[in-house]
């Protein structure tokens, strides 16, 4: 019998494993495609790059992003340079380093799917597509926003799921740069973000907002207008994210005596951004600290709420005001017009990129030290699509 099994090799799942091995926990994990490219921006935030260290491994895969092009719903645009630069890596990359450390750790991995799932009275029982019965204490799902566990182990939680459509183009914006034009119709966003080799182009939007038809059409306007690419064979693939804005359940319901949820698997994505890679490795630092062999994961879900209720409300907020297509346009074109104006954008950009809180980006703006004042009104002095400053 296993300790903990892991279902789902994603950056969450080879985490957990990563970190629950080394304590002498005898950890299985599974899945039939990792590493794999899953449809999504890839950027590894100013957040995460802070909370998992390690991730610095995957510089030399990455491609790093000083600025940001913001484009309001009207076409107006500024160039924000980031105080904190982020990563881009595929997320091919992203899951082959998790599972090599993984691995190194001393997990053990099998490539094959779940074919069915049983609470048992040790535990539980999993048996793969291979036939083969897999038996467990305890049983952690990382197996992404349409959980199998998750429908086993809590039925009635219910994630909000988030549509996204991403193609990958060869070109599109600079190196160095990422681009996020918001939606003249939608609280949403494209963006583009250059990675090694290609980059990841894609459309995030509210729930129920758009079907595939209308996000396959952004996509197209946005890559003949900027990439210059054909657009006729280009192939699109779609996702859904699920975010913390939960239809049914709550924190409680993220684990218990023989069980957790990661990640996606547990909502724990950005229901403002769509970024869930933080999340996803944050929540499984919280979840192999909170691992008892007496008592599972009971303690996991108050050490989830405490890290991650303050940010949530956060991107609640955000999503609610400041992607709203008018206040996006005022922000924006306020940052063409002062100093001032700038700072606010600048402040709130780097507030999204490392998880702080709204009233220290407003506090940041009305303090305006010398500094960023001049990056400020170097800013407002950047006529469209010229940045700043060029990258490093």
């Amino acid at each position: 019998m296993w300790d903990v099994m892991v279902i789902g090799a994603g950056p969450a799942g080879s985490r957990v494993a990563e970190l629950l091995a080394p304590q002498g926990v005898a950890v299985l994990l599974l899945d039939p495609r990792a590493p794999w490219e899953k449809p999504c921006g890839g950027g590894l935030t100013g957040a995460a790059l802070a909370n998992t260290p390690e991730l610095h491994e995957l510089t030399g895969q990455a491609e790093t992003i000083h600025e940001v092009l913001a484009i309001a719903p009207s076409g107006a645009s500024v160039v924000l340079p980031l105080r904190r630069p982020y990563l881009v890596v595929s997320r091919f990359a992203l899951s082959a380093w998790g599972l090599e450390r993984a691995r190194a750790a001393g997990a053990s991995f099998r490539s094959v799917s779940v074919a069915s799932v049983a609470r048992t009275a040790t535990g539980w029982s999993v048996v793969d597509s291979e036939g083969e019965t897999h038996v467990a204490r305890c049983l952690i799902g990382a197996d992404g926003a349409v959980s199998r566990v998750r429908r086993a182990v809590v039925p009635h939680f219910a994630p909000e799921l988030a549509p996204t459509r991403v193609v990958y183009p060869v070109r599109g914006s600079p190196p160095g740069r990422a681009v996020f034009q918001f939606l003249p119709q939608a609280k949403g966003y494209v963006w583009d973000f250059p990675r090694p080799g290609h980059h990841s182009v894609g459309i995030g939007v509210a729930p129920g907002t758009f079907g595939r038809t209308v996000l396959d059409g952004a996509l197209t306007q946005y890559q003949a207008a900027e990439t210059g690419e054909s657009t006729e064979s280009v192939e699109r693939r779609g996702a859904v994210i699920a975010t913390s804005v939960w239809i049914r359940g709550g924190f409680r319901d993220l684990g218990g005596r023989d069980y957790a949820l990661l990640g996606d698997a547990g909502g724990l994505a950005d229901p403002a951004t769509g970024e869930g890679i933080d999340y996803a490795l944050r929540s499984a630092t919280l979840a192999a600290e909170a691992f008892s062999p007496a008592q599972g994961f009971t303690g996991y879900p108050a050490k989830a709420q405490r890290a991650f209720a303050p940010e949530m409300r956060r991107a609640k907020l955000i999503r609610r005001w400041l992607y709203h297509p008018a206040v996006a346009e005022r922000l924006i074109r306020g940052a063409r017009r002062s100093p001032r104006g700038a700072l606010l954008l600048m402040a709130l950009t780097d507030s999204v990129n490392e998880h702080g809180s709204i009233s220290s980006a407003l506090w940041r703006t009305v303090r305006g030290h010398r500094g960023e004042l001049g990056a400020a009104r170097a800013v407002c002095e950047c006529p469209d699509g010229v940045g700043a400053y060029g990258p490093a």
